[in-house]
């Protein structure tokens, strides 16, 4: 069987024969290699040698792991976000070696947005780079703003304005929610804004469900045939008083057809809208970003069913799909990137 490699965290990978790899169901991976053809072999940066051809890493074979020393596999999934500066040098040069598929799976908010602005710009946002002066004046024209860092996840620092009437406005930063003057909500954002690149988005009018906001994830992959598909789509609920939808940070998941059944909308003309943008904005993106091939994209829908882009992750979690109990979508997410791996391997003849 051909080997296809899977780049996982140290965290990840220290305990894979313990079982406790947290949100990477990697089980799911084995299933999916069997069914391939395929033997699943993880690794991770530490123990890989780029130079010299050989990596250690976990085998999967015969309901086992086995550590073995192994040539590098010629195709391999990525699912590590390095950040030293060791790691990243050393996954260069295995970019140069492999075909590592999501190996840079980490862009900068405001660099998609401006990718995307031309040819997407009545589904995006009105967005700009962070600056004290930027949102001053951003404040004077919408009454809704969020403030977002540029290259964090799962909700980390996201601060919002709200205009409050009375020349004040209500700020809602991480440590809690006040509601202030102007020029001293303009202080309090810029503390935290100043610190790392942030860009200022207005705010999308979401649809909401039994009084909350929510949005749609959506994982689009290329599978077997090497084409981008829609894998599955689920709804982010946010917690009651706040202003993310993410899960990581008290939001909760929904099936879309609840959401989208519970206002005036069109249940399926609204689904179709967040599937196609989806697959137009990834499929664009796919020509763009070097080995793009797994992803997650946010979508906003508002009241009358129009979609927004929000955000893409290139390294989508997935385990909204697992708490949504949408069994057969969530082992997709899983199993897509492997048949993308086995066309891969068949292109290329190995």
């Amino acid at each position: 069987m051909s080997a296809v490699g899977i780049l996982v965290d140290a965290k990840v990978f220290r305990n894979i024969t313990s079982g406790k790899t947290g949100n990477e169901h990697i089980r799911l991976y084995n299933k999916a290699s069997a069914k391939n053809g395929l033997t699943p072999v993880y690794l991770c940066l530490a123990r890989i040698h780029p130079s010299k051809g050989y990596a250690f890493g976990y085998k999967y074979s015969g309901s086992k792991y086995s550590y073995v020393k192994i040539a590098i596999p010629k195709v391999i999934h990525n699912r590590t976000m390095p950040t030293s500066s060791r790691d990243r040098s050393r996954m260069e040069l295995l970019r140069r070696r492999s075909f590592v598929y999501n190996s840079r799976n980490r862009y900068l908010k405001y660099r998609i947005h401006r990718m995307l602005a031309g040819k997407f710009s009545s589904h995006l946002p009105v967005t700009s780079g962070y600056s004290r002066s930027g949102l001053n004046g951003m404040m004077d024209r919408y009454d809704s703003l969020y403030v977002k860092p540029q290259s964090s996840s799962i909700g980390r620092g996201i601060m919002k304005l709200s205009r409050a009437g009375s020349g004040k406005w209500k700020v809602q930063l991480p440590g809690g929610t006040t509601v202030t003057a102007r020029k001293t909500a303009i202080q309090a954002v810029d503390r935290i804004a100043r610190r790392k690149p942030y860009l200022i988005q207005r705010t999308i009018p979401l649809a909401q469900y039994r009084g909350r906001p929510y949005d749609i994830r959506v994982s689009v992959q290329r599978g077997s045939g090497g084409h981008w598909q829609v894998t599955g789509m689920v709804g982010k609920v946010a917690r009651k008083g706040s202003h993310v939808t993410n899960v990581a940070r008290g939001g909760s998941v929904k099936r879309c057809e609840p959401l989208f059944g519970s206002g005036a909308m069109n249940p399926s003309k609204v689904a179709g809208s967040v599937k196609a943008l989806s697959l137009n904005i990834t499929r664009y993106l796919g020509k763009r970003l070097d080995r793009l091939a797994d992803v997650g994209l946010d979508i906003g829908v508002t009241s009358a069913g129009k979609p927004y882009f929000i955000e893409l992750n290139c390294r989508d979690q997935r385990y909204s799909f697992k708490k949504a109990k949408m069994t057969d979508t969530f082992y997709q997410t899983y199993a897509n990137p492997i048949s993308y791996a086995k066309y891969l391997l068949r292109k290329s003849g190995k």
